[in-house]
């Protein structure tokens, strides 16, 4: 991975980020304001791949992006177009080199946004879709990714090898990046990286050693017992509701451990119908976290051994369905160095983190190991935002002068990986 960037071409770059600073901030305030949720962004598609089509690259979308792969967590009533969003550009310089790819996730949160003097309220840009928000940077994300795509697109002829530019559908739950990769997009990528905005790392600064990405797994639970008058004749009914409220305590006993990132959580249960009736049928969701992979899998069937016997127990029947996942990671030493170098070289962020635990799980994780599998190398890398409140919350925002800086940096690895020059 080449690193060198010549002082002509790094000016060019900053230069070309410095003008593209207010359309980053216009153009992530409209992600903001329409959110949407994972494999339903269809508007944010829409906009996305216009945008790229009118820049100059060759966009695979629709349909053809994912084909008929699996895709988890769709809706049991799809809306049209559901499962056909997210979009690959490509730009093929016609000379050997390395395929890089650089992700950028698009999705919302199921979150209603806060009002009063919340910073998106009071600027103008809130969510305009009750109960849906970007309350986790993904609309500065997509933002930076068309910012790097129209900053290099002048560039990309002097270089060499393949640049793909990838705008993943359904990051959260650990859906998209699965299907990104079942696809075959990652199958000739030799460089793969993807960004995160906030994360605790504070303005201006960035965070290339990152380690601690935890593997996770979630599934849906169904439960089904049998009704009874819970007056005359409770005995005669299987309560799917306490058969639920059981396996929610001992589910979260699981997370008792000396591993490391070992965490369990019931994150939704609705039971019932009247309070005279013994309840038939109750659901609920839950996911599991782990460092290490061959944590995760044990973790994975002891809960779902706990679940299922839990059930039988009550007497009540039970389906699990899973739900969604991603990868454990850590970031190579030698991708870290490399990314340390390029921004020293370009001075997009002015600290660098000497370390990062995540501690959280990230679905891009997928996609790097995908990568790592078949001989390249990928990173995670988290770029410094001050926050409003934390991720996933309803007073969630990001300070936006790190949308510029990210643009530079990522526009700045492309460039030093696929060798670009100043005609």
């Amino acid at each position: 991975m080449s690193s060198h960037l010549t002082p002509g071409l790094v000016d060019r770059l900053r230069q070309a980020a410095l003008s593209e600073e207010a359309s980053l901030i216009e153009q992530r305030r409209k992600f903001h304001a329409n959110p949407e949720l994972g494999w339903q962004e269809i508007e944010t598609t829409r906009a996305i791949v216009s945008d790229l089509v009118q820049i100059g690259y060759e966009v695979v979308s629709g349909a053809d992006f994912l084909g008929g792969v699996k895709k988890i967590g769709m809706s049991d009533a799809p809306v049209p177009g559901e499962g056909d969003t997210g979009c690959i550009a490509i730009y093929d310089s016609g000379k050997p080199g390395p395929t890089i790819c650089m992700r950028v996730d698009i999705d919302a949160l199921p979150i209603h946004e806060a009002s009063g003097n919340h910073a998106p309220a009071a600027g103008g840009f809130a969510s305009t879709k009750p109960g849906v928000m970007h309350a986790c940077g993904h609309d500065g994300h997509a933002a930076i990714g068309l910012a790097t795509a129209r900053i290099l697109k002048p560039l990309l002829s002097t270089g060499r090898g393949k640049l793909k530019l990838l705008f993943q559908p359904a990051e959260e739950g650990g859906r998209g990046a699965r299907s990104v990769a079942d696809a075959g997009w990652m199958d000739d990528v030799d460089l793969f990286f993807a960004i995160h905005l906030g994360l605790g790392v504070p303005s201006d600064s960035a965070a290339f050693a990152v380690h601690g990405l935890l593997g996770n797994a979630r599934y849906d639970v169904n439960l089904k017992g049998r009704a009874a008058h819970a007056g005359k004749t409770p005995e005669a009914g299987r309560s799917a509701l306490l058969a639920a409220c059981q396996i929610a305590q001992g589910l979260h006993a699981m997370a008792q451990s000396s591993r490391p990132g070992i965490r369990v959580n019931v994150g939704m249960l609705r039971a019932g119908s009247a309070v005279n009736i013994v309840p038939e049928e109750a659901w609920l969701t839950f996911e599991m976290r782990a460092q290490e992979t061959a944590d995760l899998d044990a973790l994975n069937l002891r809960c779902r051994n706990f679940v299922e016997a839990t059930a039988r127990a009550h007497g009540v029947e039970c389906t699990l369905s899973p739900g969604g996942g991603a990868d454990g990671y850590s970031n190579p030493a030698d991708i870290a160095v490399w990314a340390e170098d390029v921004n020293k070289a370009t001075g997009a962020f002015g600290n660098v983190l000497p370390d990062l635990f995540f501690g959280a799980s990230e679905d891009a994780a997928t996609l790097a190991n995908r990568v790592v599998q078949r001989g390249g190398t990928g990173g995670i890398f988290v770029l410094g935002a001050d926050l409003a409140d934390d991720h996933h919350t309803p007073n969630f925002d990001i300070d936006e002068t790190a949308l510029v800086k990210s643009a530079l940096l990522c526009s700045s690895l492309i460039a030093a990986a696929m060798n670009l020059k100043i005609e």
